[in-house]
């Protein structure tokens, strides 16, 4: 797919790596619709892309938000060629399973699988009427390893998608795929770092360039043979 003229949607681009898989898409030629909670910083991230932006308020575990999140990327672009379901996250955020009651645990499995099914399902009629489309669905390591997670909600909201991913391949007018980083280097990377002991942070493992994790991105949309293809992107021991 040439990027050059299509429209994207990308979830969870307020800051990070949405931000970033946002911005990429931008420089690469793209009309990004920026979909977020954080009305502030996605305001700034379209602002930071330039004219072609534009950004929409979406909780993405609301399907009238979903609905309108795409609607504007038709009525505002004139289509749909691209999604980026990277919203998600809450690994880190206690309680967890079984401590946490079931509708806590139960919306971490909405925000990080249910909502990017959702999404996709949305956005095929109106990638069809474009032309074709692609969908990238950023998961996690923490759906593939297979010691014990903190999170066991989000391991398996994750997991859930890598094999959403694989399973759904391509439909007709939209292929689906998948990138799973490690810790990505992000701003909340960085100060996690830096909070840490010396002893802690030499300890600690290398994050996955932002970059890089975009350059697969763009890879996977622009790739017309790919589909239900799934690009593992671990972080790195140091030494």
């Amino acid at each position: 797919m040439e990027l050059t003229g299509k429209v994207a949607v990308v979830t969870g681009a307020a800051v990070g790596i949405g931000r970033a898989l946002a911005r990429r898409l931008g420089a690469e030629g793209c009309a990004v619709v920026v979909a977020d909670v954080d009305a502030e910083n996605g305001a700034r991230t379209a602002e930071l892309i330039g004219p072609t932006a534009v950004f929409v308020p979406v909780d993405v575990r609301s399907d009238g938000d979903l609905s309108a999140m795409v609607a504007a990327a038709v009525d505002r672009f004139g289509g749909l060629h691209v999604l980026i379901n990277n919203a998600g996250g809450g690994g880190h955020i206690g309680p967890h399973f079984p401590d946490a009651p079931a509708a806590v645990w139960a919306a971490k499995l909405e925000l990080n699988l249910t909502s990017a099914m959702r999404a996709t399902q949305l956005a095929l009629a109106p990638m069809r009427t474009s032309g074709g489309g692609a969908v990238v669905n950023v998961a996690s390591v923490a759906g593939v390893d297979a010691e014990a997670h903190r999170s066991p909600e989000y391991a398996a909201a994750k997991a859930g998608l890598i094999r959403f991913t694989t399973a759904a391949g391509t439909w007709p007018g939209a292929r689906v795929n998948g990138v799973v980083p490690g810790w990505i280097a992000t701003e909340r990377a960085a100060a996690e770092l830096a909070a840490m002991t010396p002893a802690a942070r030499a300890a600690a493992p290398i994050p996955v360039p932002m970059d890089e994790v975009a350059d697969v991105v763009v890879e996977l949309v622009r790739d017309d043979a790919a589909a239900g293809r799934i690009v593992v992107l671990p972080d790195r021991a140091r030494g």
